[in-house]
């Protein structure tokens, strides 16, 4: 692309450069031989008729004398014209045609002149007849121009040489202005070269308030944003693969569960009992993995589900939760207190039911019995609704933390399969606040409890 534009733009001076020294020089040339012409054509009239007046007195002063004396004295002022003019470089020849009877003096013009060489040097010929009575005296005046030419053709050089000269260092000048103007271009055309190759941390330096620096900085937030999508995506990879490798797992153990116990009813002899036992530990599993589609297709239709927002009056939805887990914590003989500053959330009401529900569970799974206490609180903070479930339970380590709203995460795994967990509930809770504008928190001390704060940001 560079060298393209550098020989077009190159041709393009050239031809602009080389025309017009071309018709500077024909101007010059021109406008010089008509100089010259004016010159010759004044000089050989101021001649004609000083010759004329020259003539004229020696015919007035020679009446009376003979007409070869007259003769001979117009001769000798001719002969003194042309030696004087010759010292100036002007050649003149004077005929007297009366001498020449054959010749017809109408068929001379008045005045013509002409260019010719003669001899290598270059004149200016002029012909033509004396003024009036002396018309039968022919003037031919000669000016020498061979010096003007060869003065018009050392500066037509000098011009061609400078051309020339003016011509190699534009193109060094315009190669330099085109790499500088190219180079952001390069800039450009590299990194995107290594972000199609995948390092996506290219980013370009171009300082200046140009076009190209405004191109650079597009550039660049371009980039960012790529990088940040291709970070999306690879976290996303991650994360899908993440959850069909430990989907896996968690399917396997109720399927090795429920074949275990389907092999061992057909191969083994078992009384009315034993058959009665295994087919309930096979309908255990059953339910189980049921329990886990439904929860995995939750999460699905949440994934683009708009809620049906109303008023909800939180101390009400408060006291629900209160008498739907009453029998729970009546059984661990944990504690559930609730108080709330705030009166009204919008959201789907079953939607934030289920969403507290699930909190206050893991809150009651976490507690030691006799000694638990849960606080389910609503407050207002700069302007957003917070909703938070804190237990007294055995915490969670501050590592486990950032991956414990993944789905299939469990901290303990063998106790949250002893209390039918199926490493989902998180992340149904995290998806419910999402689709209300909302985001989820944890904050936990091992030994010391947890918290979950949910804030609805537009609420």
């Amino acid at each position: 692309m560079r060298l393209k534009t550098f020989l077009a733009t190159y041709l393009l001076f050239l031809c602009v450069l080389f025309a017009s020294i071309g018709v500077v020089s024909v101007y010059m040339t021109q406008s010089q031989m008509s100089m010259l012409q004016e010159k010759s054509t004044r000089e050989y009239q101021t001649i004609a008729n000083s010759l004329a007046r020259d003539i004229s007195s020696v015919y007035a002063r020679g009446r009376g004398f003979p007409d070869n004396e007259i003769s001979r004295a117009a001769e000798t002022i001719i002969r003194g014209y042309v030696i004087y003019f010759e010292r100036h470089n002007i050649q003149i020849n004077v005929t007297n045609l009366s001498l020449f009877p054959r010749q017809n003096n109408d068929g001379y013009l008045n005045t013509e002149i002409s260019f010719g060489v003669y001899e290598q040097e270059h004149y200016i010929h002029i012909i033509g007849l004396l003024p009036e009575p002396f018309q039968h005296y022919q003037l031919e005046y000669r000016l020498n121009i061979t010096q003007n030419i060869e003065d018009m053709q050392n500066i037509q050089s000098i011009l061609l040489f400078s051309a020339i000269l003016f011509s190699i260092i534009a193109a060094i000048a315009l190669y330099f202005i085109l790499a500088r103007i190219f180079w952001p271009l390069s800039v450009v055309a590299n990194a995107s070269r290594k972000i199609a190759n995948g390092q996506y941390n290219e980013r370009i330096y171009i300082e200046g308030k140009s076009e190209i620096a405004e191109v650079a900085s597009d550039f660049n937030s371009m980039a960012e944003e790529i990088e940040k999508q291709m970070g999306f995506l690879e976290e996303e990879v991650v994360q899908k693969q993440q959850f069909v490798d430990n989907f896996a797992h968690e399917i396997r153990t109720p399927l090795t569960s429920i074949y275990g116990y389907a092999e061992y009813m057909q191969k083994a002899p078992l009384d009315e009992k034993e058959t009665i036992e295994s087919a309930q530990y096979i309908m255990d599993e059953a339910d189980h993995m049921k329990r886990l589609a439904d929860t995995l297709l939750d999460l699905a239709m949440l994934r683009y589900y708009v809620p049906a927002k109303s008023k909800i009056s939180i101390p009400e939805l408060f006291e629900d939760i209160r008498q739907t887990m009453k029998k729970s914590f009546h059984e661990h003989n944990v504690q559930l207190n609730c108080s709330s500053k705030v009166d009204v959330l919008e959201g789907e009401r079953d939607l934030i039911k289920s969403l507290l529900l699930n909190l206050c569970s893991n809150a009651l799974k976490a507690c030691s019995p006799n000694k638990g206490i849960i606080r389910l609180e609503a407050d207002n903070l700069d302007g957003n609704i917070v909703i938070s479930v804190i237990d007294n339970g055995c915490g969670i380590p501050e590592e486990n933390i950032p991956e414990v709203t993944e789905p299939f995460y469990r901290v303990d795994k063998a106790r949250s399969r002893e209390q039918g967990g199926v490493g989902l509930g998180l992340a149904l809770c995290k998806q419910i606040a999402y689709v209300h504008d909302g985001e989820m928190t944890v904050e936990s001390i091992v030994d010391a409890g947890t918290r979950v704060k949910i804030t609805f940001t537009t609420s």
